[in-house]
């Protein structure tokens, strides 16, 4: 045994690349024989904004399909997704570590079972691959595990948490947006409806529909009233001169007067002075007092014209603001396992070894020169 030892160091010895030779020998039998295959879902997102602008238009992938998100919108999707909450919500839906860590798979490609939370985390983010392409903002989301079926729930999962993610940031702020316009707004018409049932009310109480109208009709009436008791005065000047003053007809014409002037008094006393009766003012009194309400309910109308107009423009805004996360592409189920590459890593290694195995013959024979 000594002896084909020392055989095998002389070997070496004269032959060191060997030990190269060796070591990818090694490990090639490792990705062929022991290592687990690892299978990766892959998904294609994006996110729409219903506003429909966009800088890219991706019609000619998908019709009828408009992109309004910005660059930072889709990283902050991509930041969520490479979380340790994104990670700790696919442990307790999916019991994703105890998956990753399970016996039945190798010990270098598996998680250790008593892994650290950091360790974990460093293990889904090598498992979970998520980019996004500037130019058309499109992310990619390729998911790994041991096994098909559960590489696409993993995949599948973390569209519907991103999801939920993007509607709690973005559409909820639109939405508390709309609320607090919408509960302005009802403020506003609870005061239009208050003005308007003041207006009412005056007008039941004193029995009047428009004071200014009234006002009005009682000027009208007192000018003709004095438009009549000038002329019954000229007529009563005119019979004076050629009758009596006990002539009957100037008697008649005495008492027109007399009557007139008591209806003009009795007119003017109701514009200024109003009946002395309870619920009753004069008719000025009434006008000042219907004015102020009726001032109250006009701004009160435009107020709420005014919130009509913004809280349609706030809806039609909130509307523009809803963004969603549109699977373009679903996750795959995929047929057969992606890792390991095994000829890519021996190509890889080899090169690797060799490149190493170079640079120490290098070194050696400098120092043997010195």
């Amino acid at each position: 045994m000594t002896i084909n030892l020392q055989k095998i160091l002389n070997y070496i010895k004269k032959k060191p690349s060997f030990i190269v030779v060796l070591i990818w020998f090694l490990y090639a039998f490792y990705l062929t024989l022991i290592a687990s295959e690892q299978f990766e879902s892959e998904s294609k997102l994006i996110i729409k904004a219903s506003d429909g602008g966009s800088a890219f238009d991706p019609s000619s992938f998908l019709p009828g399909l408009s992109v309004g998100a910005s660059s930072d919108e889709s990283d902050v999707v991509i930041a969520f997704i490479e979380s340790a909450d994104m990670a700790n919500y696919l442990n307790e839906a999916l019991n994703l570590r105890e998956h990753y860590s399970s016996s039945q798979y190798d010990l270098f490609s598996r998680l250790s079972q008593d892994a650290a939370k950091e360790d974990f985390l460093k293990f889904y983010l090598n498992h979970v691959e998520v980019y996004k392409d500037d130019l058309s903002r499109i992310i990619s989301l390729k998911a790994r595990a041991f096994e098909p079926e559960f590489a696409q729930k993993i995949n599948k999962t973390i569209i519907e948490e991103a999801e939920q993610f993007v509607n709690k940031i973005n559409n909820n702020l639109a939405v508390n947006k709309l609320r607090f316009a919408q509960e302005e707004h009802a403020k506003i018409e609870e005061k239009l409806r208050k003005a308007k049932a003041d207006l009412l009310a005056f007008q039941s109480k004193y029995e009047v529909l428009d004071p200014t109208m009234q006002g009005a009709a009682l000027q009208q009436l007192t000018f003709s009233l004095e438009a009549t008791l000038a002329q019954k005065q000229t007529e009563l000047t005119a019979l004076s001169t050629i009758m009596s003053p006990k002539a009957p007809e100037l008697m008649t014409v005495k008492r027109q007067i007399n009557a007139i002037q008591k209806q003009i008094a009795a007119q003017k006393s109701k514009v200024v002075n109003g009946e002395q009766v309870e619920r009753k003012l004069s008719t000025t009194e009434l006008m000042a007092q219907f004015t102020n309400i009726k001032i109250e309910l006009e701004l009160a109308l435009q107020a709420y014209s005014t919130s009509l107009m913004s809280l349609e423009n706030i809806r039609v805004e909130t509307y523009e603001q809803f963004q969603h996360l549109v699977t373009v592409d679903n996750a795959t189920l995929p047929d057969k396992s992606q890792y390991p590459d095994i000829l890519y890593n021996l190509v890889l290694f080899g090169l690797i070894l060799f490149m190493i195995y170079g640079v120490i013959r290098i070194v050696l024979a400098t120092i043997r020169e010195l």
